[in-house]
């Protein structure tokens, strides 16, 4: 009977195995050339038929006045010759000290002639989306698509607002871009290491499998005709990974956006405890929607590789019951196929890294520290699991960009080997 109880470890690290497979799959087919879709904007572009007027969306809760400044920055460089831009800066009702940060921080904006406009949401805050939610019931018939950006994040590309523009003139009804969370100290490194090769392999294989590619909420792009199908963001968790759920059902179709935004990674281990396990939540969150709320409306292969897609946090936890088996191993009796699976667990997320160091000639002691780093997130993942009840506030104290030099300098040496 004790030897059926590691059945489950086992099952849990299989799980996480055969999750490799696509990433693997990516790697030996360079997904991530045909999944990523790049818009040339150089020369005379074909511009959409009609003008594509865009509001861009800043929710802000609780922000320094640095990191404000990044993202305003970041927008007031757009170039944008398809229709006008309007900004709608959204904030809390009683959040004073943020609503004084923006006051101090517009003044890019103003000089760039870009219109701008401060939203209170007078209601509850529930959740980002809620807020959101709050400003485009009033405003969402002006405009064509939405852009969502956060606070602090900062865009490298200034034509990213006019390739979303492109594409979703194009027929495509969610838009996404590649999400770089990064920070002078070595939680924003090993944040870096995490989010390239999520977006240069995990992204692509799992897409390629599941058929949708999950997006990012940093620089989120959305028609306003599918937000009006859907009646808005879901005001969940995890909005950006729910979305999927609705592109599916509703067969619109989401583009990955070959365009890099850069994220401050959580500055110190609270915001990053808080950011991941809010994360998985919100996507337990996702698979038991899906389960429960939307399998009548989706076809069986629809709802099954959603369900492959939204159980990752599941496969997370297996770096850690690897360590957990072969350290249990030493004192109590273990099935050798398990001690297997656990070695071979380990192993292969101590190789994982070599791929930044052979394809992007990334060094960095993040790279030694990135399989430790997994297993720490593995026990994250299994407290997302449990039942255990968390404050779901934003993530603070995030590390800013622009400290971040060396970091600039490798994506600029990742862009180059890329293209």
């Amino acid at each position: 009977m004790l030897s059926l109880l590691w059945y489950l470890p086992s099952s849990i690290i299989i799980l996480s195995l055969l999750y490799g497979i696509p990433s693997l799959y990516s790697i030996l087919r360079n997904l991530k050339e045909r999944m990523w879709i790049r818009v040339d904007v150089d020369g005379d572009p074909i511009a959409p038929p009609s003008s594509i007027d865009v509001a861009v969306v800043v929710p802000l809760y609780r922000e320094d006045k640095r990191s404000i400044e990044e993202t305003l920055k970041s927008i007031a460089k757009q170039r944008y010759t398809y229709g006008k831009i309007d900004v709608y800066i959204v904030l809390e009702q009683r959040d004073r000290e943020t609503l004084l940060n923006v006051m101090d921080s517009m003044r890019s904006l103003l000089e760039s002639g870009v219109p701008t406009y401060i939203f209170i949401n007078g209601g509850k805050r529930k959740t980002k989306a809620s807020s959101i939610n709050a400003l485009l019931k009033h405003v969402k018939e002006f405009y064509k698509a939405v852009v969502i950006f956060d606070g602090g994040d900062m865009v490298l590309d200034e034509y990213y607002i006019e390739k979303v523009a492109r594409l979703i003139a194009e027929g495509y009804g969610v838009v996404g871009a590649k999400v770089y969370r990064t920070g002078s100290n070595i939680l924003g490194r090993l944040s870096y290491v995490d989010t390239v090769l999520w977006y240069n392999v995990g992204l692509p294989g799992l897409a390629k499998v599941v058929g949708m590619p999950l997006i990012s909420g940093e620089g989120l792009a959305v028609s306003t005709a599918f937000l009006s199908k859907v009646n808005g963001l879901p005001e969940v968790l995890a909005e950006d990974a729910y979305l999927a759920i609705l592109a599916s059902y509703y067969g619109e179709k989401v583009a990955l956006l070959d365009s890099v935004i850069l994220e401050g990674a959580p500055a110190n281990l609270r915001s990053l405890v808080r950011q991941r396990i809010r994360w998985y939540r919100g996507s337990i969150e996702c698979l038991v929607d899906v389960i429960t709320k939307h399998r009548k409306n989706l076809d069986k292969k629809k709802l099954i590789l959603l369900v492959v897609a939204y159980l990752q946090p599941v496969a997370l936890t297996a770096p850690f019951i690897a360590v957990a088996v072969l350290v249990l191993s030493m004192v109590v009796q273990v099935p050798s196929l398990t001690i297997a699976l656990a070695k071979i667990e380990l192993i292969s997320i101590a190789l994982a890294p070599t791929y930044l160091l052979l394809s992007y000639k990334f060094l960095d002691l993040a790279l030694v520290l990135a399989p430790l780093n997994w297993v720490f997130q593995g026990v994250l993942a299994v407290i997302a699991l449990t039942p255990v009840k968390v404050a779901w506030l934003r993530t603070a104290n995030r590390s800013h960009i622009n400290i971040a030099e060396k970091t600039l300098k490798q994506i600029s040496i990742s862009k180059a080997l890329h293209h």
